[in-house]
């Protein structure tokens, strides 16, 4: 599992499709060696397989769409690159242009779903497999539930009301279904997430297992569910749970969460597990692209020399925080990004680069090309992703507890950054301020940073902190828009105000 097992994933598409039969007897081979959904899923080979693959969706949505939606969208980073036409989808995302032709969304969209079907699948056909011990069974439906959970809280977050579906759906079906209401979406997420604490074990997983999600991992997830609803409460029970739990723990230095000898760690859990495989040039392999498309332009530090894309802002350097010398004392920043003078062996960060005129390059997925097993060129690099870290449980912990009570877990992740604890009797919103700057910080490049500022009490608030920064967002890019697609296919498919 550590590297999604590699299978025919068609197969898992055959429930889903109606197929003609032929009539003709000399097409009737036997014996016959198709695989099916009639005689695949009746081994736990199979369900695990299946699951697996239910996994295999997150991968083309890192490589191929969530950074470029979640973080370069932000006031974190800019498209950078070669220039305005080097990428044009993604310009349109950074200057706030984009239409529902956009290449990016309609990935997002598309993958995520995807992701949604398969969890279906193995929802519908893994509680009739007999070959198959109780514990496995628990684990592969229980992975299901949290893995389409994700799956809906990736796509009701971005374009609010979705098409809601929780059993394998036809392409004719897929032609004709409705949104449903955001509000009904979630309640399908928590009661997902619920079910995948109840099934799955609280153990952290080891060996060829390792990157399988647990009990806790749904519980992490259930929390941040709740502090985007607003329900406080039950956002800071969920965190803390996992935080009193004592399975997992941060990592004594930063940088080893983007580390390949520390993939899985104390500090994770959940992330998108990647390998390299000899794929190339391709979002959607077991590859990771994020090392080629952020390295640092034409400087030849990783393999396929560098793309120069997802470019830091200089208003999120300014976050980072200075001695009275204004030197940077935030021990997270040099293993988040590159700065000019910034050395590896030989290689020092220039000035100014094409694409990065202040010399900023997002270094968190950081495998030089040097490192022939891990980087493989052609956008196949080996380094995972994190989705969810204990460092972010801590800091829902202490959103969710607010002022006094919350002080604690911010200050444990301000810590290991080598920071002082944050002010005591901060008021309700001054410490919200302190609270979405550490987050800032501690998970920037994580592609966090949208769903932060649309979730914020204050309703203006994504399109004010855009404007500041010279970004033309407006209210209705509080959605993005449903894939034209999409829409095109399914004539039921409504769109969203502004497109």
């Amino acid at each position: 599992m550590k590297r999604y097992n590699r299978f025919l994933i068609a197969l898992l598409a055959v429930s889903a499709l109606s197929v003609s039969a032929c009539k003709e007897s000399f097409l009737d081979l036997d014996p016959n060696n198709a695989i099916t959904d009639q005689n695949f899923y009746q081994t736990q080979t199979d369900a695990i397989r299946a699951v697996n693959a239910t996994y295999t969706p997150l991968q083309g949505l890192y490589n191929g769409a969530a950074w470029q939606i979640l973080d370069v969208m932000t006031d974190d980073t800019d498209k950078g690159g070669g220039g305005a036409n080097d990428g044009v989808e993604v310009f349109e995302l950074d200057n706030f242009t984009l239409t529902s032709f956009n290449p990016m969304i309609n990935t997002y969209y598309v993958q995520n779903y995807l992701g949604v079907q398969r969890a279906n699948i193995v929802l519908d056909k893994v509680p009739a497999i007999s070959e198959i011990s109780p514990s496995v069974k628990s684990r592969c439906l229980g992975e299901a539930h949290f893995l389409r959970g994700y799956y809906y809280f990736m796509l009701v977050r971005l374009f609010g009301d979705v098409p809601l579906y929780t059993s394998p759906i036809s392409l004719d079906e897929a032609f004709k279904i409705s949104r449903s209401p955001k509000a009904q979406v979630y309640e399908t997420i928590i009661a997902d997430l619920n079910k995948a604490i109840e099934l799955l074990p609280k153990t952290r997983y080891t060996g060829d297992d390792a990157g399988r999600v647990n009990s806790w991992a749904a519980k992490g997830l259930l929390s941040s569910v709740y502090l985007t609803l607003g329900n406080k409460q039950l956002a800071a029970q969920n965190a803390i749970e996992v935080i009193n739990s004592n399975v997992y723990n941060l990592n004594a230095n930063y940088g080893d969460n983007f580390s390949l000898t520390n993939e899985n760690g104390i500090e994770s859990l959940f992330e998108v597990q990647y390998r390299t495989t000899g794929q190339t040039w391709n979002f959607f392999g077991q590859g990771q692209a994020l090392n080629t498309f952020m390295g640092p332009r034409a400087e030849n530090l990783v393999a396929s020399s560098g793309y120069g894309f997802n470019v830091p802002t200089p208003e999120f350097v300014a976050n980072y925080e200075r001695n009275p010398a204004g030197v940077i004392i935030d021990n997270r920043r040099g293993p988040s990004m590159w700065m000019p003078g910034d050395r590896f062996d030989t290689y020092v960060q220039k000035a100014s680069l094409e694409g990065s005129p202040n010399g900023y390059n997002v270094r968190k997925y950081f495998v030089p090309a040097t490192n022939v097993n891990a980087d493989a060129g052609g956008w196949s690099c080996a380094l995972n992703v994190p989705i969810l870290r204990f460092a972010e449980v801590l800091l829902i912990a202490a959103e969710a507890s607010g002022p006094g009570a919350g002080d604690q877990y911010i200050n444990r992740v301000r810590r290991r950054a080598g920071l002082p604890d944050i002010q005591s009797g901060l008021s309700d919103a001054a410490f919200l301020e302190a609270v979405y700057k550490e987050r800032r910080v501690e998970l920037a490049f994580e592609m966090k940073r949208w769903f932060d500022l649309i979730r914020h009490p204050d309703p203006n608030y994504m399109v004010n902190t855009m404007t500041s920064v010279g970004k033309n967002a407006q209210t209705k890019h509080m959605l993005m828009p449903i894939p034209q697609g999409e829409r095109d296919k399914n004539p039921n498919l409504t769109q969203n105000a502004g497109y």
